[in-house]
């Protein structure tokens, strides 16, 4: 007997491509319910491409923050607030691609992240 996801959902990997857009929680739940036990070249494409931009986006967000911070720019004027607002609108734009292709059950890459996705998590 074949073993299915835990919530008795048969696709072909759509589903877990959507919820892995859905940050930490949408992710897991992608990964560990229905990527774990049903692996299809749809689901893990979308889970490698979530993953890398969300780790990304906490690097470049975070990092941004620690570097402002640590030359002394985070107040006054000159605020830390006017970079994060376009990092922020950048990683939504790019979420939303991504989104949309998981949406459309296509293998099509997010922009400046997709590739390199593919390649540095290629194990799952």
């Amino acid at each position: 007997m074949r073993q299915g996801n835990p919530f008795g959902i048969e696709d072909d990997g759509k589903t877990a491509g959507l919820l892995s857009y859905f940050f930490v929680l949408g992710w897991s739940m992608a990964f560990f319910a229905f990527h774990k036990n049903e692996k299809t070249s749809l689901s893990s494409y979308h889970l490698r491409q979530t993953l890398f931009l969300y780790i990304n986006y906490v690097v470049i967000r975070y990092g941004l923050s620690i570097f402002f911070h640590l030359i002394g720019l985070s107040t006054g004027i000159f605020s830390l607030y006017f970079f994060i607002i376009p990092v922020n609108l950048g990683f939504i734009a790019l979420w939303i691609i991504g989104l949309k292709g998981a949406m459309n059950g296509e293998k099509k890459p997010i922009p400046i992240f997709g590739r390199h996705a593919q390649v540095v998590f290629a194990r799952i």
